[in-house]
């Protein structure tokens, strides 16, 4: 009897825990599979002697690897190093990647394929940009919308801008603007020149506030500093009514280092830049064709192209300006000088001649590049200066025994091209008595326009090593560092030298005119 209830208890307990049970019992989590990933991922400056140093990536908690670069490396052929788990296999861009050998294009963002145990992973890896460069010249930095290429003169492209000082400080906070193609034969170089035009005026590096701005590319002027020479000597040893200003900068145009560039003010009517009037350049080139509004001269043939503002042909405005610069002539070249003296500004001429009689610059010959300006007071003013790449002993379509080269000689009185303008002037008492004071004032500072290259060429020289990397103007591809020191101290040594020479010579025939 003990046993039978001991045994029925055992039976219900059974079935009381049996009724307990879950009827749908949660199955037991697997384990996690190991995600397979970079250990480290690095740039060796061993693999990769453009970095000033060892560059180590960082991985964010979206499992992407990140670094900064400075903007100055040339990102589309690096050599990363990198571990991953034994047995892995690594494969990006299409190839199989082996740590410091296989070189990969970081200009965008690269996703690599690790595989292990028959599981793939994509790792992407990417680049942020840093400002702060070698340098220590300001970098502009340009990105086009869509990142379009810049194809020609004529297409504005939607853009951003911005600029740092070169230290990693924003200067110049992002802000719309369009970019474009300019020059003439400058165009046609690898390294190209651009026009920048800003969405709404700004001051652009200490600059007054404009919209429209120049990026030169400087590729004949191994030098890097003709036009920045001529704007001191302009703001310096002239009375123009306007003188441009401009400064060395690095351009980074769409995530591409390009090189050493100066970016300047783009001559324009405004309040800012030339105050009143009409500002019209001499170019044997124009043409109706190119969108030109220009009219030929009846005296000399030269063609007066109206560049801003730029009215129809056949205007009010048009005639007025062609009409205008038609009595100067017939006045220069009937001897009319009370006349032509009441409306040509003469100390604006001087100035205009004496820079460009110093500098020997082939492009004032009244040939291309020669501006004035029809004042709203009814005057003639030459200038602003415009055009110096080749000037300073620099000239490259000639040869190396071309008289451009020695600086001896009046060179713009001598050209066929400007014997009415230059010649009637050159024998005017007071165009000479002007040009001879303001020859002398520039003769007594010498040594601070030589001290002035010296500066320029302190400040840019580390940018002369990363221009020449990328376009091989000073030495061939695979130069060193030393190598394109040497090779730029000497372009600014010929450019010094050039000037010393220059003052002698005019030293010696100035005071004789």
């Amino acid at each position: 009897m003990k046993n039978s209830l001991l045994n029925l208890i055992v039976i219900c307990a059974a079935l009381f825990m049996v009724g307990c049970k879950d009827p749908n019992p949660t199955p037991p989590t697997p384990p996690t599979p190991e995600v397979t990933t970079f250990r480290t991922f690095s740039l060796m400056k061993a693999q990769n002697p453009a970095l000033q140093g060892d560059l180590n990536f960082t991985i964010g908690a979206d499992g992407v690897f990140s670094c900064k670069i400075p903007y100055y490396v040339d990102r589309t052929a690096l050599i990363p190093t990198f571990t991953v788990p034994d047995g892995c296999r690594v494969v990006a861009q299409t190839k199989t990647q082996i740590s410091g050998k296989t070189a990969v294009n970081f200009s965008q963002p690269v996703v690599y394929s690790i595989t292990s145990n028959g599981r793939t992973t994509p790792v992407t890896v990417k680049f942020e940009i840093g400002y702060k460069g070698l340098s220590g010249l300001p970098v502009v930095v340009i990105n086009t919308e869509k990142n379009q290429a810049i194809k020609d003169k004529d297409t504005w492209i939607p853009a951003k801008m911005m600029i740092d000082d070169g230290n990693g400080n924003t200067v110049f906070d992002e802000a719309d603007a369009e970019v474009k193609g300019r020059g003439n034969t400058t165009w046609y170089y690898d390294k190209k020149p651009y026009a920048i035009k800003l969405g709404e005026k700004a001051e652009v590096l200490g600059m007054p506030k404009h919209k429209r701005w120049v990026l030169l590319a400087s590729w004949n002027d191994k030098a890097m500093m003709r036009t920045d020479l001529t704007f001191f000597m302009a703001q310096q040893y002239t009375t123009f009514r306007w003188k441009q200003r401009g400064e060395a900068v690095e351009l980074v145009l769409n995530g591409e280092h390009m090189g050493h560039y100066y970016l300047c003010e783009q001559i324009k009517v405004d309040k800012n830049r030339v105050p009143d009037g009409y500002v019209l350049e001499i170019d044997y080139r124009a043409k109706e064709a190119n969108g030109d509004i220009f009219f030929t001269s009846n005296l000399t043939k030269l063609n007066f192209v109206l560049k801003d503002p730029e009215p129809e042909k056949g205007s009010e405005e048009f005639n007025y300006a062609r009409d205008y610069i038609n009595r100067a002539e017939n006045d220069l070249k009937e001897g009319n000088v009370e006349s032509y003296r009441s409306y040509m500004v003469m100390e604006s001429f001087v100035d205009w001649y004496l820079n460009q009689e110093f500098s020997m610059n082939i492009d004032a010959c009244f040939f291309l590049s020669v501006y004035m300006n029809i004042g709203e007071d009814g005057k003639l003013y030459m200038g602003p200066l415009w055009d110096f790449d080749i000037a300073f002993g620099n000239d490259v379509f000639l040869d190396d025994s071309s008289d451009n080269h020695i600086p001896e000689g009046f060179y713009l009185y001598d050209a066929d091209r400007s014997d009415l303008w230059l010649k009637v002037l050159r024998n005017d008492e007071l165009f000479l008595s002007i040009l001879k004071e303001r020859y002398a004032a520039m003769r007594a500072d010498k040594d601070t326009i030589l001290a002035h290259i010296d500066e320029v060429a302190e400040a840019q020289r580390e940018s002369a090593v990363l221009n020449d990397q990328k376009w091989h103007k000073l030495c061939k591809a695979g130069a060193s560092r030393e190598q394109i020191l040497k090779a730029y101290d000497a372009e600014v040594e010929y450019l010094k030298e050039w000037v010393e020479d220059r003052f002698e010579w005019l030293d010696q025939h100035i005071p004789n005119l």
